[in-house]
């Protein structure tokens, strides 16, 4: 094996690791009772169900992580799909949609430093490869038409438990529900909690605060500090366009702590909590 082969081989790996164990992931640590499956354009995907528990029952939460995360994903969203249901939540987790695959780069054998040369980088008169804004298009359109139809197929499952539906999103699938929503390509919950929302692209993230203040339903809008720059760098305009003197329209909370600290994860679920009490006693 020479050396070309061996390091094609390292660099692949870990992706190969990653799309097995995507592939292989079947929840087999939970009752079987909490995983139920639907079909998205002919491939069966999971959905993790856990029912009210406790007297209370308000409806439904919907939960979906970041783009690439499954529908179990450790820290704040596992916590919230266990911990809703006391509060009289019923809980139904998806999967996300891939985000975009970073370019892999190959390193011809003669281009290894030896000791005590400069380390391996890019040549300066070579670019990143980056993706057309038609592959761009191409993307996103995928993920919001996986998205949307998603999330249209819980309405079977979601009809145990009635009453009203919270919609939970992280990240850049916070960034593509807001503009799935915008564009009326999704029926609207009665209550929208976005976590660190953003989009990769510089241009539409600057519109994403726009596009959030344009819909007509109520939003609870959480920033943690550990949050990616492009949300954070969108966290004062997204207040700042927020419907002016309607209290039940928009939230923004700052987070004192990151988000792999278990304290702000019981600060997310008292927040979300506090919003549904106060949709609930004003559209019962």
């Amino acid at each position: 094996m020479n050396l070309r082969t061996t390091l094609l081989i390292l660099t692949l790996f870990p992706l190969m690791a990653l799309a097995q164990r995507n592939t292989m992931q079947d929840y087999d640590y939970l009752p079987p009772t909490e995983v139920a499956k639907i079909t998205v354009e002919g491939t069966e995907q999971p959905v993790l169900v856990r029912p009210w528990q406790g007297r209370n029952q308000y409806g439904a939460a919907v939960l979906l992580g970041d783009l690439g995360e499954d529908a179990d994903p450790e820290g704040l969203l596992a916590f919230l799909r266990r911990d809703l249901t006391p509060k009289g939540w019923a809980t139904l987790s998806i999967g996300a949609p891939q985000g975009a695959s970073q370019p892999n780069h190959i390193t011809d054998a003669g281009e290894i430093p030896k000791p005590g040369e400069a380390q391996l980088s890019q040549k300066r008169d070579q670019n990143l490869p980056k993706y057309s804004q038609e592959d761009w298009t191409a993307l996103r359109e995928k993920q919001k038409t996986a998205l949307s139809q998603t999330l249209g197929q819980l309405d079977g499952l979601g009809k145990t438990y009635p009453g009203k539906r919270i919609l939970i999103v992280s990240g850049q699938s916070a960034g593509l529900v807001i503009e799935i929503l915008t564009a009326a390509a999704l029926p609207s919950p009665d209550l929208l909690v976005v976590i660190n929302p953003y989009l990769e692209l510089e241009a539409e993230n600057r519109d994403l605060p726009g596009k959030l203040a344009k819909l007509a339903l109520p939003v609870l809008d959480i920033q943690s500090p550990d949050g990616l720059p492009a949300s954070l760098a969108t966290q004062k305009a997204r207040k700042a366009l927020s419907p002016m003197g309607q209290p039940l329209r928009y939230e923004q909370q700052r987070l004192a702590l990151n988000l792999d600290q278990p304290t702000a994860w019981q600060e997310v679920l008292i927040l979300v909590q506090g919003f549904a009490q106060r949709i609930l006693r004003a559209y019962p």
